[in-house]
């Protein structure tokens, strides 16, 4: 959903989106109750008369969360990155509340919980004239899949169809590191799948994101596997070497990879390889170009210092998000995109 993670529904013209749209179904109403299977979860509260039409949990994501109004949805923007157990919701508010009612209880209630406040904006200070950049600052908060998920003619698609009175508001809590983002706003109704009742709600999105460690899942390569890998196709792709969102710092779970990785030079020791690191495409090419040549070299270096592999054998070097190997369009395909490659010399 993310472009720079800005949503590719902010950016969808509104006659690509009509032209999705069913136009003999009944009108989705707004519900009174909470949608079947949602709850809030532990920890977060709900405005007063709020209805739960959205829930999405993951163990380990990562967002980019707009601290800055958003000027070009297809340009990087001001954010504050952050990584670890996320959950978003969405609710709907009857609008004889507004939307800078909702949001400054929001604030207050984090600030009770220990939240400190980080950036917060109102309508054109969110984003410029129009709808795809004032829906943008709310895009930023949601996860790469809210737009598959909530479809064309849902309660959470129909209080998210434009926005209006849009209210935005970013805290930190640094005793438990976790980030809150919170916005408020008026649906603008432009489907006929929707009903008129809409218009008379507030939107409200929360998204929290906790520190949590990433499960490692993926299996350090042997190094018999790696070289069969480099004899038959001239490469082997690796998913054990971890560094922190935006760092080049190697983390001591890479340990068995980097074991494995030496045991193979010593194997082979006329063997010369490039190691090669690999991005998703979240954020500029440049920056991630020049981080992924730093995660490369700071393999060479491991290698060259730790494991005393002469550092004539490797060749460090960085080709961002340029050989992707599955879509970045998903979480799960930026996973696999995010690796380190070693390739015959």
């Amino acid at each position: 959903m993310r472009s720079c993670s800005i949503a590719t529904f902010a950016r969808r013209p509104l006659s690509a989106i009509l032209a999705t749209l069913p136009m003999l179904v009944a009108a989705t109403e707004v519900p009174t109750s909470d949608l079947k299977g949602l709850t809030d979860p532990p920890g977060v509260k709900r405005y007063a008369g709020a209805t739960l039409v959205y829930r999405d949990d993951v163990a380990y994501d990562e967002l980019k969360f707009p601290s800055a109004k958003v000027r070009d949805v297809e340009a990087p923007y001001q954010a504050l990155a952050r990584s670890g157990r996320r959950v978003t919701l969405q609710y709907t508010v009857p609008a004889t509340r507004s939307s800078l009612e909702v949001i400054r209880n929001y604030q207050q209630q984090a600030r009770s919980d220990g939240y400190q406040a980080v950036f917060e904006c109102a309508g054109d200070a969110c984003g410029a004239d129009g709808l795809q950049l004032k829906f943008s600052i709310v895009a930023g908060m949601l996860p790469a899949r809210f737009v598959g998920q909530i479809g064309d003619s849902s309660a959470a698609a129909c209080g998210a169809y434009g926005v209006s009175n849009i209210r935005y508001a970013l805290l930190e809590n640094k005793a438990t590191g976790a980030t809150l983002a919170v916005a408020a706003a008026n649906p603008e109704i432009f489907s006929t799948s929707c009903s008129e009742a809409f218009k008379n709600q507030i939107s409200v999105w929360v998204t929290r994101i906790e520190p949590q460690a990433r499960e490692q899942q993926m299996v350090a390569l042997s190094a018999s596997e790696m070289a069969k890998s480099i004899d038959a196709d001239g490469r082997v792709a690796l998913y054990g070497i971890y560094f922190d969102t935006g760092k080049a710092d190697i983390k001591p779970e890479s340990k068995s990879s980097l074991d494995q990785i030496s045991e193979l030079l010593k194997q082979r020791p006329n063997l010369k390889l490039h190691v090669v690191g690999h991005t998703d495409n979240v954020g500029a090419v440049e920056s991630n170009m020049a981080l992924s040549k730093r995660r490369a070299e700071s393999v060479v270096a491991a290698l060259s210092t730790t494991y005393n592999i002469n550092r004539t054998r490797l060749t460090g070097n960085g080709v961002a998000s340029l050989a992707p190997v599955k879509t970045n369009t998903t979480e799960e395909g930026r996973a696999k995109n995010r690796r380190v490659e070693l390739v015959l010399q």
